[in-house]
């Protein structure tokens, strides 16, 4: 017989238990000296922190500095010898906004009795707090009222109890409030004998008994009758006088009496006091009508802001939306404009490579220098819509930071020296040889300062310094300073430098071209990678840029495959899928002038069948391709059988985006290179995916 394990109610219940205070409840765990070490979802989401900048954080990130210091050090006082602390604590969220919670503060124990944590368990509160402030305005309000109109205001429970004694009631007949309230009834201030005489009438006219006692003065209120009478008051001294007493009695939203409320005014000069009387009442009244009204606006505001909410999702589902929509016009335009750009620039270089006179070389060579400014334009353009975006990356890999200085001054050093400048480097003797890094993203700032520097520099030198720091949590910060002797900056420039499209000042882009991005974009990535970025300057002395960012130390150096590679390499036979005529041409010169042979066709599915009928080491494809673009060319060929599915492909692309090159080797491309199309580049992207050129011709051979 098979006996079912009965199901374990106390765990589901304790994990519903859980589900439940999650939802609704705002947790945190500290340790003992208040550091946040966990917080839920929901404290995240009444706080408008992230999880990241809570975990770790002490909990006074949250305060709101309305409370004393004595307050905290009686809660410190509580918990730390144990005791579970209780109260309500108004904090303050990300935006500056404040909220109340309901808080319960439970500490925790290690193995030795010792406390090692707190649990903090709020609820929320806000709402109850705001009611509470804005009754309490009303109330206030409604006591400035009763205690200064004039007239005696004494309202009492279903048995007669007093409940309400106003000042004015005091004054007129001498009783204190805290004589009277839950101790006494009104028949204390009224002549007996007028009850019996007022029983007696009443009875008559309703034809109903009327005790003389309490009932009479609210018989007629019962019955929503007229309650408007003179009585005669005695006051707590012997002393009678007349007043004219209006009972009402208090009805709740189903009708239902709740109590009553007399309103007395002494009548000795009654013609003065009627008016008033009845003022009273209607601004009474009004306070009422005004309460229901407050009530009615705080529903509406409520849904008000309910709609706001909808309205706030639906705007910035907009905004997600035009985003995007820029993001792929941006991405259609690079491909649109370096597609051209990569012809020019392929021909420019073919025709460098002729024989030219001295004018027609000075000729290329500016048109070459500016097709490249033109290419460098739109990757600013592009960098700065991905940095705004947040879809940039910031990669972790080991280089070697010599080497890539080393590029970086290599390649900038003919623009130097073409302007008569020197470009010097010092590197501080105790910089590792290796670090981890976005290597890509500090070339793109060093390249950015140096080339600032060289284009404002017009006499002198442009240092490039490079330091190293410790730093406490076990990084070590990377210090790049690039100085010059040019133009200066004065303090507005100065403030305004790293904002977007913005250069010192208009004629400086006319004097000096670029879009003023550059240094944008740096302020930037260096946010990304957690450094910090400035620049000291003096006008017509020079400037000082420099960035700080927080490296780690590497073991071992990363092989980065170079010109080397690439010259070894064999002739290889190549497939290039490529539409466009001029770049077929641009291509092709540039593989046949290295001994390799070249193969064009013109969209992604010749390419599929060409691999399949032919004998090829590598595919060089086109991303962007009428009948069938480089991806989903890619794709089948990878389902080929055999080597044909093996080939290695590498992406020829106008596009530029976050992500593309991610995109390219997640449907099966080897590598990526960028139009326009720079040889050595290209060189290196052969020469990267030579080892599996190589496996693939031992397979062959086997």
């Amino acid at each position: 017989m098979i006996h079912e394990q009965p199901p374990n109610h106390a765990e589901s219940l304790t994990a519903l238990q859980s589900t439940v205070v999650d939802q609704v409840a705002i947790v945190a765990v500290t340790d003992a000296e208040g550091t946040i070490l966990s917080v839920n979802d929901r404290f995240l989401e009444v706080s408008g922190y992230n999880r990241h900048e809570l975990i770790g954080s002490n909990h006074r990130i949250v305060n709101s500095g309305l409370h004393p210091r004595e307050f905290w050090t009686g809660i410190y006082r509580t918990i730390s010898a144990g005791r579970i602390w209780r109260g309500e604590i108004r904090n303050r969220a990300k935006n500056g906004s404040y909220y109340w919670v309901d808080t319960h503060i439970i500490p925790s124990f290690d193995a030795q009795g010792r406390i090692e944590s707190y649990t903090a368990v709020r609820f929320e509160i806000t709402q109850r707090k705001q009611a509470e402030e804005a009754y309490r305005k009303i109330a206030t309000l409604q006591a400035a009222i009763l205690d200064h109109g004039g007239f005696a205001v004494i309202s009492t429970g279903l048995d007669g109890t007093i409940e309400l004694f106003n000042r004015a009631a005091e004054q007129m007949l001498g009783y204190r409030s805290e004589d009277v309230i839950g101790k006494a009834n009104p028949g204390i201030f009224h002549d007996p004998g007028e009850i019996a005489e007022r029983a007696r009438r009443f009875s008559a006219e309703l034809g109903i008994p009327v005790r003389p006692d309490f009932e009479t003065f609210i018989i007629r209120s019962q019955r929503g009758l007229s309650n408007e009478f003179e009585w005669t008051y005695r006051h707590k001294d012997g002393r009678h006088f007349p007043v004219l007493l209006s009972v009402t009695a208090l009805r709740d939203a189903e009708g239902m009496v709740t109590g009553y409320l007399g309103m007395a005014a002494d009548i000795s000069d009654r013609r003065e006091r009627e008016q008033a009387l009845r003022s009273a009442q209607v601004e009474l009244k009004q306070q009422y009508e005004e309460l229901i009204m407050a009530k009615d606006r705080l529903e509406v505001e409520a849904a008000r802001q309910v709609t706001l909410l909808e309205e706030l999702a639906l705007a910035k589902d907009r905004a997600t939306a035009a985003t995007e929509a820029k993001s792929g016009f941006l991405a259609t335009m690079s491909h649109e404009i370096r597609t051209p750009m990569n012809g020019i620039i392929g021909v420019l270089n073919m025709l460098q490579s002729t024989s030219l006179s001295a004018e027609q070389a000075k000729l290329v060579e500016i048109a070459l220098r500016s097709s490249h400014d033109l290419v460098q334009i739109t990757s600013d353009i592009l960098d700065y819509s991905k940095l705004e975006a947040n879809k940039t990356e910031i990669e972790q890999a080991d280089f070697e930071l010599g080497a890539l200085i080393e590029d970086v001054t290599t390649l900038l050093m003919p623009s130097a020296v073409g302007k008569g400048l020197r470009l010097v480097s010092e590197v501080d003797a105790a910089l590792p040889r290796y670090l981890t890094g976005d290597a890509f993203r500090i070339r793109q700032i060093l390249l950015n300062f140096l080339s600032n520097a060289i284009k404002f520099t017009t006499k002198g030198c442009v240092s490039l310094r490079i330091d190293i720091a410790d730093h406490p949590d076990g990084h070590v910060v990377l210090s790049l300073k690039v100085r010059d002797t040019g133009i200066g900056l004065d303090a507005a420039a100065r403030d305004r430098l790293f904002a977007r499209f913005t250069q010192a000042d208009m004629s400086t882009s006319r004097r000096f071209g670029g879009t003023g991005l550059g240094l944008a974009i740096c302020k930037q990535l260096t946010d990304l990678m957690n450094g910090r970025i400035g620049v000291d300057s003096i006008p017509g002395k020079g400037s000082t840029f420099w960035v700080d960012l927080p490296l780690r130390a590497a073991n071992a150096p990363m092989p980065v495959p170079g010109d080397k590679a690439a010259h070894k390499l064999p002739p290889l036979k190549l497939l290039v899928a490529e539409d466009n005529s001029t770049n077929q041409l641009i291509i092709r010169t540039i593989l046949e002038s290295l001994g390799h042979r070249v193969t064009l066709v013109d969209d992604g599915r010749a390419a599929v069948e060409t691999v399949q009928g032919g004998d090829f080491d590598m595919v060089l494809m086109d991303v962007q391709m009428p009948v069938m673009d480089g991806p989903t060319a890619t794709g089948e060929i990878r389902r080929l059988a055999g080597q044909a599915g093996q080939i290695p492909i590498i992406a020829l692309t106008a596009n530029a985006m976050s992500g593309d090159r991610e995109s390219y080797v997640a449907v099966g491309m080897n590598d990526y290179v960028s139009k326009p199309i720079d040889p050595k580049r290209l060189l290196e992207a052969l020469a990267r995916q030579s080892d599996g050129l190589r496996r693939l011709r031992q397979q062959r051979e086997e």
